[in-house]
């Protein structure tokens, strides 16, 4: 079935190759999920020059002759995690159950072994918020050998029915809560005098956020890397929105919150990180840097309507500020993971 099925690395200086490339990543999510946005060309063609610091970034393109029929991503972080390698495997609907993902996912994991990715990891939809089976990633990951190792649940804001009266309620009952504190915004570069608290916070990322039987050692962030990280996302052309909280009496930024509209996809928005130090916690603080940051987002970005975000399924915490602005459960997803030494 395979025998003319050709597995190539990724070209970045042949259009026809990255055109490729945009075309499976994007038809082949959409297939699954008709609700997501489609990714952004711009960003596309810029990030396969110029990846975001902390991995190398390898996309192999599968071709049955001239026709592109699949890929998979692999990422392969370079400052720790250093036995893991980050698996995306995409097939076009019309190519599905003929081998090509399993070709693929193969090529992958012997690339990642050569350079000693002895873990494999990945993120895909499984069902709806009842449990019924969503997509086709679930019966292609077990017959992999992969294990979800953590359930994630997708919830969205849909802004065209969104109780603004009950947000601003929220802010107003959270503030009296966090006196001695305040906010600061960003968008693309965060004040040089910030990036070393941010920088802790981001570090502290998943040593708070739940991480279930996942075999991961959290990302350690200094200055340097925030600061790159922040330098390559302003070549992407997406707008980024960005909510801290100050504590007044040290200066210190002790929260963040932050979303993300692409160039291309003016009627979407991604709810990214939400961070509270844990010395801070109990003033309200994600409630606050989450609702002012939507609030500047939607005076900045009218024609945004959907607000998407994950969280761990056993973040009770986040779900509970999630859901009382708002957002509502659409899919549950895996968090992959298998040792394949």
């Amino acid at each position: 079935m395979n025998q003319d099925l050709r597995i190539v690395e990724l070209d970045v200086d042949d259009p026809t190759a990255v055109e490729a490339a945009f075309t499976i990543g994007n038809e082949a999510i959409l297939a699954d999920l008709p609700d997501f946005p489609p990714s952004c060309r711009d960003e596309h063609e810029v990030r396969v020059r110029l990846p975001m610091p902390g991995a190398e970034r390898h996309i192999f393109l599968a071709w049955r002759g001239d026709e592109p029929v699949g890929l998979v991503q692999a990422d392969l972080p370079v400052y720790d995690n250093l036995d893991k390698s980050f698996l995306d495997v995409l097939v076009l609907k019309q190519h599905r159950r003929q081998g090509v993902g399993r070709a693929l996912y193969r090529h992958a994991v012997d690339f990642g072994l050569a350079r000693g990715r002895t873990s494999v990891m990945g993120f895909s939809v499984i069902t709806d918020p009842d449990g019924a089976p969503t997509g086709s990633s679930a019966p292609f990951a077990t017959a992999t050998g992969l294990e979800n190792k953590l359930t994630d649940v997708r919830r969205r804001l849909d802004l065209s029915t969104a109780d603004d009266a009950e947000l601003d309620r929220l802010l107003a009952a959270s503030w009296p809560k966090a006196a001695g504190y305040s906010t600061v915004q960003w968008g693309n570069r965060p004040p040089e005098e910030l990036l070393e608290d941010l920088a802790l916070l981001d570090s502290s990322f998943l040593d708070e956020a739940p991480k279930g039987d996942l075999d991961f050692e959290a990302e350690k962030v200094d200055v340097d890397r925030l600061r790159r990280t922040y330098e390559t996302r302003a070549h992407y052309g997406a707008r980024p929105y960005e909510t801290g909280v100050i504590h007044d009496a040290s200066g210190s930024l002790v929260a963040w919150s932050a979303l993300r509209v692409a160039k291309s996809v003016d009627w979407h928005a991604w709810q990214l990180v939400t961070l509270v130090n844990p010395a801070h916690r109990g003033h309200r603080l994600g409630m606050i840097s989450k609702v002012v940051n939507l609030r500047t987002m939607r005076a900045q970005e009218p024609a945004v309507r959907i607000v998407d975000t994950f969280n761990a399924e056993v973040n009770a915490h986040m779900i509970a500020i999630n859901e009382a602005m708002g957002f509502r459960a659409v899919d549950r997803w895996a968090n992959w993971q298998a040792s394949v030494a």
